[in-house]
Formats: structure tokens, sequence, C-alpha cells
């Protein structure tokens, strides 16, 4: 995976600070490849009851500018059914760690 420690603690800090401590942070797309180079980080972002899409947005525009790279954040209710987008982005996505 292609995280380095610091944006691994840029992102869990900017989830809870901004979000909850207690929604479960994965990557997914092209991260996960470590043979690849470039791209953004694709986040999914579980949560037990909705995120509010300001929230996000907020996150988005910070760990943008912390990480210098685009960042693209899926969100998923644990309790719901999954989109078909969500379902193939659950089924890539790895813990964040």
């Amino acid at each position: 995976m292609r995280i380095t420690q610091t944006h691994r603690a840029i992102i869990l800090s900017g989830v809870e600070e901004l979000i909850d401590a207690d929604v479960d942070v994965r990557v997914f797309g092209s991260r996960l490849d470590d043979t690849q180079l470039g791209g953004g980080v694709d986040l999914l972002l579980i949560s037990q009851q909705e995120i509010p899409s300001q929230a996000c947005s907020k996150l988005n525009d910070i760990l943008e500018e912390y990480l210098k790279m685009p960042v693209n954040i899926v969100t998923y209710i644990s309790t719901d059914e999954p989109s078909p987008t969500q379902a193939k982005v659950l089924a890539e996505a790895r813990p964040i760690g």
C-alpha cells in the first residue's frame, strides 16, 4: 500500500477531528498497487450513521491541502445495503492500518 506513515497519521487525525473516531477508514484504488506511480488517495469511510456531506467536503479539502494530492472519499453506512459503487469499493478496500 502506497500510503506513508505521515499520510496515514494526517488522514486518521482529520477523520477523527472532523467526523468521528469510530469511523473505519479504508484505502482503495491505485494506492493499493505498489507497482503504480502517482495518483490520488481514494478513501472509504464506513460508519454506523450517515456522515454529513459538509464534513466530507471539509475533510476532502483539508486532506488535499496537507497531502498535496487529489483525494476521493466514498462513504458507507454499515447497516445499509451497499449501492453497486459501494459494493465494488467495499470488496477492494483495505484498512488504512
